[in-house]
């Protein structure tokens, strides 16, 4: 079922088919109603799965023949030097365990290599039954080479769920998460990090963050509630936080989707709460973080917080760059970059390309037109919109084009990849490649350990009905796809805006409708 976003008025068939959760959604647009109508449709099915037989083609149940690799495997290993990020005391974020964006600076880098293309091989674990929907976003893998993942529910509890890559990411435990207030609630553990003892910290829909620990009894793991900080009083009634970071105390800052910004001293127990702008405001991303500072981004200001001697909130400054042009906090999340010292994030207020905005992250107040490095425009005029998190490593940006769709919305986006770089003295912004090949509406991931930018794609030109999903690698030099590999078919691998890992062994691992699906070697 779709609407056609042409047409400014719902017929009464149509009024009486959405039930009253949706209401709300009919407030912010036509994109968003078929967002919603999508997730009435359920997790779908799968189609077909990459088998590791090596066969260079493949027929869909429907009917329709693809390739099952394109350009050359083995893919060759072009390593980059390490990404120049200082060491996070408190998050465990060196291997694929800092969350959807990688680690504090959200800068969507991995140390590990992907897939090499040798008889490629996925698997697909659901984690609800029937046609049930738990979206897997955060990848996380602790000491014990665990996977962990909050797998967020429509209707009901979200689940955190333990997997064991050595078992065919067997499901070892989970454990319900308090349900969402309703289908539009931002909260519920989309954003969660793992600390350095590997410990998922969840924010959860019951006003308080949550630290679980995975503990063994009779060799079967399971997960154990260490921590809970409640927050209902300091947080309106029915506001619960959204993302949940780390400092380098070990103290966490919070962050509500409408407006509010907090910190929880855990040696005192201490909570402050902020509300931002004139709480017409929202979020809807992560909170970035370095050693000195964290930063948030609203539907109209970047802002820079720091905490006092007596552990309250402070806004050292904010950078007003205007109403954006999606007034619900869908916005891209803050990356920080080179070593901390820079802060990008997308610009849509309604001009015909998406910018992507640098600023220096410095303490010191600065005009506007000294904290800004660059607006730099992206894409195609007309077909542009930046949405998704920047990958950022060292002075470069890789950014990605959302154009077309929103959130869980089925459709082919306009293809774009781009690198940006800074230049060295901090005088604007250049585009180093474009790629216009690939559409994808899942965060790319930069792998240092063999030099590529990976995006979890759908092939470019098939009907809207047929669902082929592939694994591309660009590389990061040049921006030219050196490899795709099919991942599968069919609604339920749809990768719907979640997120895309890398684990040891050369595997990927991504978050689909009802679980997580991985794509490695069979070798």
């Amino acid at each position: 079922m779709k609407i056609n976003c042409n047409s400014t008025r719902l017929s009464g068939t149509m009024k009486l088919v959405l039930p009253l959760a949706l209401t709300s959604l009919l407030l912010t647009g036509c994109g968003r109603i078929n967002m919603a109508l999508n997730i009435m449709e359920g997790s779908g099915e799968v189609g077909t799965l990459a088998d590791g037989s090596g066969e260079p083609e493949i027929t869909l149940p429907e009917g329709l023949t693809v390739s099952t690799t394109k350009g050359h495997q083995p893919l060759k290993s072009n390593p980059l030097p390490p990404l120049p990020m200082e060491n996070h005391p408190y998050l465990l974020d060196e291997f694929a365990s800092g969350g959807v964006h990688g680690d504090s600076y959200n800068s969507g880098v991995s140390p590990l290599p992907g897939p090499l293309g040798i008889k490629p091989a996925a698997n697909y674990t659901p984690v609800l039954p029937d046609n049930d929907l738990a979206m897997c976003t955060p990848m996380m893998l602790n000491h014990d080479q665990l996977l962990a993942s909050v797998c967020i529910v429509v209707r009901g509890n979200s689940q955190l769920v333990l997997f064991d890559p050595e078992d065919q990411f067997k499901i070892l435990d989970t454990v319900d998460i308090p349900e969402r207030n309703g289908l539009t609630d931002p909260s519920g553990g989309w954003y969660t990090r793992m600390d350095e003892k590997g410990r998922p910290i969840v924010a959860t829909p019951a006003q308080d963050v949550r630290v679980y620990q995975v503990v063994k009894e009779q060799d079967k793991p399971s997960w154990n509630l260490e921590e809970t900080w409640e927050l209902k009083d300091h947080l309106p009634k029915g506001v619960s936080p959204l993302d949940v970071v780390p400092d380098w105390q070990g103290n966490y800052w919070f962050m509500t989707g409408y407006g509010h910004v907090g910190y929880i001293n855990r040696k005192t127990g201490a909570v402050d709460v902020m509300q931002l702008g004139d709480g017409s405001e929202k979020f809807g991303t992560a909170l970035a973080v370095n050693s000195e500072a964290a930063f948030i981004l609203s539907t109209r200001a970047l802002y820079r917080l720091e905490v006092t001697r007596d552990s309250k909130v402070d806004v050292r400054w904010s950078f007003d760059y205007g109403q954006a042009a999606t007034k619900n906090g869908d916005l891209t999340a803050p990356t920080l970059l080179d070593d901390g010292k820079l802060i990008a994030f997308g610009l849509n207020d309604g001009s015909k390309q998406g910018r992507a905005a640098v600023l220096r992250t410095t303490g010191k107040l600065l005009s506007k037109d000294d904290r800004t490095v660059c607006e730099h425009p992206m894409f195609k005029p007309n077909k542009s919109f930046l949405d998704n998190s920047m990958v950022g490593y060292g002075k470069s940006l890789v950014i990605q084009n959302n154009f077309g769709g929103v959130f869980f919305e089925l459709v082919e986006y306009e293809p774009g990849l781009a690198r940006v770089d800074v230049r060295e003295d901090y005088s604007g912004c250049d585009t180093v490649w474009e790629d216009y090949t690939v559409s994808s509406q899942v965060p790319p991931r930069l792998s240092t350990g063999d030099g590529y930018v990976y995006q979890y794609s759908r092939k470019v030109g098939t009907p809207d009905d047929v669902h082929v999903w592939y694994l591309a690698a660009h590389d990061f030099k040049t921006g030219k796809v050196a490899s795709e590999l099919l991942i599968g078919s069919g609604m339920a691998l749809d990768n719907p805006m979640l997120s895309m890992d890398l684990l040891p062994g050369n595997i990927m691992v991504g978050g689909v409708r009802n679980g997580i699906v991985t794509l490695g070697d069979n070798r």
